[in-house]
């Protein structure tokens, strides 16, 4: 018999919520705990990944090496914060015309890309500036 998708509801439904843009796993545990969820690390892991093999979450892998999860939306880039640690969405930064061109000078298929920038997200920006 099937296990109940209980912590992959719990995770997509953790992740509705403004807290974070982007999850790592330990942040996906955290937020279950504190949702009065309890469940194990390895339980986590087999929930995102599922959600990815899904479609509804995404898993991107940033300059620090770390794991995140986001929920899928429209095309966008991401900053981290160096104080805070928060990864934060910006817009896109490469036009869809010089992706273009690039393939018409090189050949190649762009299916996807990903710029991450590193710096203040805009509360440690402030917080530093005041």
């Amino acid at each position: 018999m099937a296990r109940k998708p209980r912590i992959s509801i719990a995770i997509a439904k953790l992740m509705t919520r403004d807290e974070h843009h982007a999850w790592t796993l330990e942040d996906l545990h955290a937020g279950l705990a504190r949702t009065g969820i309890a469940t194990d690390f390895s339980s986590v892991f087999r929930a995102a990944e599922k959600l990815v093999a899904e479609g509804g979450v995404r898993k991107l892998q940033v300059e620090d090496g770390r794991t995140y999860f986001e929920r899928v939306s429209a095309h966008h880039d991401h900053l981290r914060c160096t104080r805070c640690g928060e990864l934060v969405a910006v817009p896109c930064v490469v036009p869809r015309r010089t992706l273009a061109a690039l393939e018409s000078k090189t050949g190649v298929a762009i299916m996807a890309h990903q710029v991450s920038f590193v710096g203040l997200c805009a509360l440690c920006r402030t917080a530093t500036q005041g």
